[in-house]
């Protein structure tokens, strides 16, 4: 190998050139690994669309429990449930049961009355502020239909329970799951029709999750995203007259860079 000293001034730039592309190659690698580190997860509102009726589970019958995965990863997180009992009068009660872990945002519980779930309206935030139930079964609709035959004359008559009796479609439930062990809100929207004739029904139309734990959605929304970092890569360093990661990745050309600015900077400064 030559010796240095006898080198020319274009050879020692090519050997420094070399060498600075090599530092650059190491630095930059870690560089990119603090920086993607640093950077936000990436918030995304997942949302599923369907049409599911659910089935009523009638007294003495077979029982229907209708799954819901918020995420689609094959575990129930709830289940929905329409039974109706019937004897002289007849009720209908549409409930909801959240896997261990969750919840769905109702009324202020009281004791000895099952929580009720609310009827969110599109854009209403579901997040850590909201008050969910801590049941593990939440009501969300109910009927109770009395009649019969008084006085040589038959009689019917109808109430609701619950806060759905409107009949408007695609309303919302707001609720939280776990996933792997983190909490996420997320939605489920559905359409339930309470006829003062006819009898209660329930289908689900749709459901969605926010991809970041503990991150605020709103009911009916299809998607957000998170503040992403600038993704312009940093040309010059913290303080004038000091070499980037970037400068020093690119070269020959980047030293040249560094040294015009040094050029420029020491123009600058007061003698």
């Amino acid at each position: 190998m030559r010796n240095k000293s006898f080198l020319g001034a274009e050879d020692q730039f090519k050997i420094v050139d070399r060498q600075m592309k090599l530092y650059a190659a190491a630095a930059l690698a870690a560089g990119v690994g603090v920086i993607a580190l640093a950077q936000p997860a990436e918030s995304e509102v997942i949302v599923t669309k369907k049409n599911i009726p659910i089935p009523i589970s009638q007294y003495g019958g077979t029982q229907y429990l209708v799954p819901v995965s918020l995420n689609n990863n094959g575990i129930t997180d709830f289940s929905f449930s329409l039974y109706s009992f019937a004897y002289h009068s007849a009720f209908r009660d549409l409930t909801v049961y959240p896997r261990e872990g969750g919840a769905v945002v109702a009324k202020v519980e009281t004791a000895g009355v099952r929580p009720q779930a609310l009827e969110l309206a599109r854009g209403a935030k579901i997040g850590p502020s909201a008050v969910f139930s801590s049941d593990n079964i939440t009501s969300i609709e109910g009927s109770h239909a009395d009649f019969g035959y008084r006085s040589g004359k038959s009689y019917y008559s109808k109430s609701f329970t619950g806060n759905w009796g409107n009949n408007a479609k695609n309303s919302y439930l707001g609720v939280r799951f776990l996933i792997n062990g983190q909490t996420h809100y997320g939605w489920i929207r559905l359409t339930v029709t309470t006829a003062t004739k006819g009898a209660m029904s329930a289908i689900i139309t749709g459901y969605a999750y926010e991809t970041v734990a503990n991150k605020v959605i709103k009911a009916g929304t299809a998607t957000s995203t998170a503040t992403q970092a600038s993704p312009k890569a940093e040309v010059r360093g913290a303080k004038s007259g000091e070499a980037s990661l970037g400068m020093l990745a690119l070269g020959a050309d980047g030293l040249s860079m560094w040294r015009r600015e040094d050029a420029v900077v020491a123009k600058q400064q007061p003698n």
